[in-house]
């Protein structure tokens, strides 16, 4: 499995963005209702009929047949419209925002999946070490070099090696099965991935990411949420046209066996005044999306800088491991050896000098995976990238071969 190929499989699958399909339908639908205008009535009217004296029975009778609307002022319809047009980009800016934190998650769970493999490679390195410890261990005590306790300890150590490796073994397959679980697929189909836990990039400045940040989704939603309540602002200002309903129709007046034809129009007063809480209302809200932008900001500059920081001491960590901690333990260990096998040394020193060194392993895998996860935190703050992770593995064993 490739990071290329579990992310396109967790774009494709994923419940989470297959959502905003269905909001983007509930948008189209509103559009075409936003679109419509404004319908007809149809009405009846009787007057003059049931009285008394000479409005008796229906002999005045008038019966109007009218038809009636409203003729929308103020461009009401483009504003509904563009409303919702502003929402449906805020949308898809939305779907990038949770695009990105899906994807840094797809990426910590293959970071933990190359984790796993390097841990596997250390612990088996660590088990074959203890096997070879162990049987150098017999020769001295079958020649009476070395007490029989030493045997006892040596085969307590190989087991705990081999239990280390059954546990990181099992270990990976949860792993693999969180990576998997991600597009659907409760049953991996690949048993390893591929990918180089050390291939570590240096780390952009602080400046450089916040200078960045403006194309960010992050931000751009706020600037979205902007342009939607500004639309909205729109929409209240053409509310303060008031409409003007009319009405057309035919009357009969039975008294006198003729017909008429009647018309009308009415148009609200005051109007203005009486939108104007909704107006204020809306433009306090624009306001206030301007203030959460500015505090979101903020706390997305903190989580930048310390997920920065982490990654940075994590390479450090790296380096530190790779070039001034592990090769002097490497050397150690095959000095100690050489003095043991001459009865220079105890076998506690042996042990003692392979349990430095597969503990700085362990680190060093663990500084790695660390460097390699805040970095993916990054790009999903920043939707800058940052993290390579090329096929090739150019980790070597700890231990040499005996």
């Amino acid at each position: 499995m490739t990071l290329e190929s579990a992310i396109k499989r967790t774009l494709a699958n994923n419940p989470q963005l297959h959502e905003f399909d269905f909001r983007q339908q509930v948008i189209t639908g509103e559009a075409k209702t936003a679109a419509l205008k404004p319908g007809y009535v149809m009405g009846v009217e009787v007057d003059n009929f049931l009285g008394s004296g000479e409005v008796a029975g229906i002999k005045d009778l008038e019966l109007t047949l009218t038809l009636s609307s409203v003729i929308e002022m103020g461009n009401k319809i483009h504003a509904r419209k563009n409303v919702l047009d502003i929402k449906r980009q805020m949308l898809d800016v939305e779907k990038q925002v949770r695009s990105l934190d899906i994807l840094a998650e797809v990426m910590r769970r293959y970071i933990d999946v190359l984790a796993g493999q390097e841990t596997i490679n250390a612990v088996n390195d660590a088990a074959q070490l203890a096997r070879y410890t162990y049987q150098a261990v017999i020769r001295r005590v079958e020649a009476g070099a070395s007490p029989l306790l030493e045997k006892k300890r040596a085969e307590a150590a190989l087991a705990a090696a081999r239990l280390d490796v059954q546990t990181a073994k099992l270990q990976l397959q949860t792993s693999i099965k969180s990576l998997s679980i991600m597009w659907g697929e409760q049953q991996p189909t690949f048993t390893q991935v591929q990918g180089n836990l050390f291939s570590l990039t240096k780390s952009p400045s602080f400046q450089t990411l916040i200078s960045e940040l403006s194309a960010s989704p992050h931000i751009q939603l706020f600037a979205q949420q902007s342009r939607v309540q500004d639309a909205q602002l729109r929409l209240t200002q053409a509310a303060n046209q008031p409409d003007v309903s009319w009405t057309a129709g035919i009357r009969r007046i039975n008294g006198i066996d003729e017909m008429a034809f009647v018309a009308g129009a009415s148009v609200p007063l005051f109007t203005q005044s009486r939108n104007l809480g909704d107006y204020e209302a809306q433009k306090a809200k624009r306001d206030q999306i301007e203030q959460q932008k500015q505090s979101s900001l903020r706390n997305l500059y903190h989580h930048i800088n310390q997920a920065l920081d982490a990654r940075n001491r994590a390479l450090l960590e790296v380096t530190t491991f790779q070039k001034n901690i592990i090769p002097p333990l490497k050397e150690a260990l095959v000095l100690v050896e050489k003095a043991y096998t001459d009865g220079r040394f105890s076998y506690l020193e042996w042990v003692s000098t392979r349990q430095e060194l597969l503990d700085a392993q362990h680190a060093l895998i663990q500084s790695a995976k660390k460097a390699l996860q805040r970095g993916a935190d990054i790009e999903a703050l920043t939707g800058i990238s940052i993290v390579s992770l090329p096929s090739e593995s150019t980790s070597a064993p700890i231990f040499k071969e005996q």
